[in-house]
C-alpha cells in the first residue's frame, strides 16, 4: 500500500485532478453527508476543481473530513489511475432530545449530535432535561428497543417527569407505560414484551390510563 501510494503520486503529482471515487457509508439509513459537502469540504469556494494532484495531502483532508459533525471516520487515499478515493462512515443518531428550545441528536455512544439543518434522522424522540448518565441509559435504552421488533414497532416517545421517573409512549393504545427509574430497564421491558405477547391483541389497551412497570415480577395496569 506505501509503495502504491508513493508510486502513484510521483507518476500523477502534475496532473490534474479530476475523478473522484466517493462512497458514504452505503448500509446507513441516514443521509447527513453527500457528495456535494464533501467536495466542499475538501474544496471550500473553489468553483472548478483543478487541484494537482502532487498538491493534496491526504492526512490533512482526513482531518477536516474528520472534523465535520455527521462524520464518524473517514479514508482517503489514491489509486494508481490518479483517483482520488473517500469513503465516509457517518454518526448514527438513535435519539432526539427536546429540552425546551433546545433539540438534538444523541447517537449509540451516547454523544451529542446537533441537528442538520436538511436532513431528519426517523428516530425515537425522548423530552426532558437528562443529565449526562441519564443520556448513556437513555442510548443504552434505545438500543435495546430498537433491537427487539415488538419494542421498536411499539415505543415512539420518552419523557422524564418531575419526579425523575421515565414514561415510555406507546404508538397503539392510549396509555403511558412507567418505567420509573430507568436503570433497571431490562428487566421491565421484558414483563412489557410478555404482557403485550399474552394481552396485545385480546384488551382494548385504549381503556387503560397507564401500565406500571415499577413493581418486581408484575406489570400493573391501571384502568381509566
Amino acid at each position: 500500500m506505501v509503495f502504491l501510494f508513493y508510486f502513484s503520486q510521483k507518476t500523477h503529482q502534475n496532473r490534474n485532478l479530476k475523478k473522484f471515487n466517493i462512497v458514504i457509508d452505503p448500509l446507513s439509513k441516514d443521509h447527513f453527508v453527500n457528495e456535494e459537502i464533501i467536495k466542499n469540504i475538501l474544496f471550500y469556494k473553489i468553483e472548478k476543481i483543478e487541484k494537482k494532484i502532487g498538491q493534496l495531502c491526504i492526512l490533512r483532508m482526513e482531518k477536516k473530513l474528520n472534523n465535520y459533525p455527521f462524520v464518524k471516520r473517514s479514508e482517503v487515499f489514491l489509486s494508481v489511475d490518479g483517483t482520488l478515493n473517500i469513503k465516509i462512515w457517518q454518526k448514527e443518531p438513535i435519539l432526539r432530545i427536546k429540552n425546551g428550545n433546545q433539540e438534538y441528536y444523541l447517537t449509540k455512544d451516547a454523544e451529542v449530535l446537533e441537528l442538520s439543518p436538511f436532513y431528519s434522522s426517523k428516530v425515537i424522540l425522548a423530552k426532558g432535561p437528562f443529565s449526562k448518565k441519564e443520556k448513556k441509559y437513555l442510548a443504552d435504552l434505545v438500543k435495546f428497543i430498537n433491537s427487539d421488533e415488538l419494542l421498536k414497532n411499539q415505543i415512539i416517545s420518552i419523557k422524564k417527569n418531575d419526579h425523575n421517573s421515565f414514561i415510555l409512549i406507546p404508538k397503539i393504545g392510549n396509555h403511558h407505560i412507567i418505567l420509573g427509574n430507568i436503570k433497571d430497564f431490562k428487566n421491565k421491558l421484558n414483563k412489557l414484551k410478555a404482557f403485550y405477547k399474552q394481552y396485545l391483541n385480546k384488551i382494548d389497551t385504549n381503556q387503560y390510563k397507564y401500565i406500571d412497570l415499577q413493581y418486581k415480577d408484575q406489570v400493573v395496569a391501571k384502568k381509566r
